[in-house]
């Protein structure tokens, strides 16, 4: 099938696409003082509210809160020269505190304009990198969407310390179109859509209309840039689009400063970037391993392990594994590299740290002399392994 053919059948399907979350960029929505800029936010109001009215779910994953406490905090100082508090330089979490009610007040009041009640909900990686508390938040999410409500979400940047942090709002809208079973993500940027290089510093850089998921030459193009306020960057983007992919979502990426785009995006107009997501979408507890979960160990593996895992269809027994790093307990998420570090995929261990450790390397009889009893037969069950795009 050709990249164009391709092309149409995603922009179709973005066409008919019920369930959406929708992420835009403090980049998009902020001016450079921080301060919100009105007239694309309320363009993105007016057309989330043209979603609504269309009888689509939209969730909304919004940065901004940092961005928005920036301007605020400025202002006061300003209005305040000979306050004690003028020199006091304030951090990215408590800038967060001070934005994230006046974004959430801001969007209260334009989408009530356009027909639309909101929610907010506030996360961390560790809620939804926990079974019990993902299912809570998809839950909860269904609950809002049934009831006509835009849930809008961020994450939880005021407790969000570096092991519970998401790394970015993109990485953050690829696992909440997982939690709420989306058939699309929309990321809103600063630009139309992915370029083979920079396009404010390379002339010669191509747009590109189509991508697949697994396509190295679209990660590379992407590069590591990221924004005044953000944290992500076009790599962000295309590695949110794996991610969701990996469960079937399309992604489509255009740029939020556009008036319409959303819509156009949504209307199967060719607009933008999409992605072409995995022919054979993953589902149910492996969906939740390759979206959700934070590995808290790692496995290395023998040469034959390591290809039995990469061919597909295998467990991992611990005969296979030669070294193991970490502190992890039985059902927890670990990472399963080659011997030389080369990352195959994550899985849940059977076994806790101390006793993968005593394991490793020995046959199923060894084992249970060894420890005195055998956890399990399998160190990680095919069910419960994930391999790497």
């Amino acid at each position: 099938m050709t990249a164009g053919r391709i092309g149409a059948d995603l922009r179709t399907a973005l066409a008919g696409s019920k369930r959406i979350v929708v992420k835009v960029g403090s980049q998009v929505l902020c001016q450079r003082d921080g301060s919100l800029d009105d007239a694309v936010f309320a363009e993105l109001c007016r057309q989330l509210g043209v979603l609504r009215a269309e009888g689509r779910e939209v969730v909304l994953v919004s940065s901004g809160a940092v961005a928005s406490g920036t301007g605020a905090v400025a202002q006061w100082h300003l209005s305040r020269p000979g306050s004690p508090s003028a020199g006091v330089v304030l951090g990215k979490q408590a800038l967060a505190a001070v934005g994230q009610p006046l974004l959430m007040a801001s969007y209260r009041d334009i989408l009530a304009g356009n027909g639309l009640q909101v929610a907010q909900i506030l996360l961390t990686h560790a809620d939804l990198g926990n079974r019990g508390r993902f299912l809570h938040a998809r839950r909860v999410m269904g609950e809002l969407l049934d009831a006509g409500i835009l849930p809008i979400v961020n994450e939880n940047d005021t407790v969000a310390v570096e092991e519970i942090k998401f790394g970015d709002n993109d990485a953050l809208a690829a696992q909440v179109a997982h939690v709420v079973g989306a058939d699309a993500l929309v990321l809103l940027t600063e630009v139309d859509g992915l370029y083979t290089a920079d396009p404010h510093t390379d002339p010669l850089a191509k747009f590109v209309p189509v991508a697949d998921i697994h396509d190295e030459a679209a990660l590379r193009a992407a590069g590591a840039g990221t924004s005044q306020f953000g944290t992500g960057g076009m790599r962000s983007k295309v590695l949110a689009a794996r991610k969701a992919g990996e469960v079937g979502v399309i992604t489509a990426i255009g740029s939020g400063k556009t008036p319409g785009v959303l819509t156009a995006i949504l209307s199967g107009e060719t607009v933008g970037t999409v992605f072409q997501p995995a022919r054979r979408k993953l589902t149910g507890r492996r969906s939740w391993i390759a979206t959700s979960v934070r590995p808290r160990g790692t496995l290395y593996l023998d040469d034959g392990a390591a290809q039995a895992l990469r061919t597909g269809g295998r467990s991992l027994l611990p005969i296979g594994v030669v070294n193991v790093e970490g502190k992890f307990a039985v059902g927890d998420p670990v990472l399963v590299c080659d011997a030389v570090g080369q990352p195959i995929g994550r899985g849940l261990s059977r076994y806790d740290s101390e006793d993968a450790r005593r394991a490793a390397g020995r046959r199923t009889d060894q084992i249970a002399s060894e420890l005195g009893w055998l956890p399990a037969a399998e160190l990680i069950h095919r069910d419960d392994f994930v391999r790497d795009v």
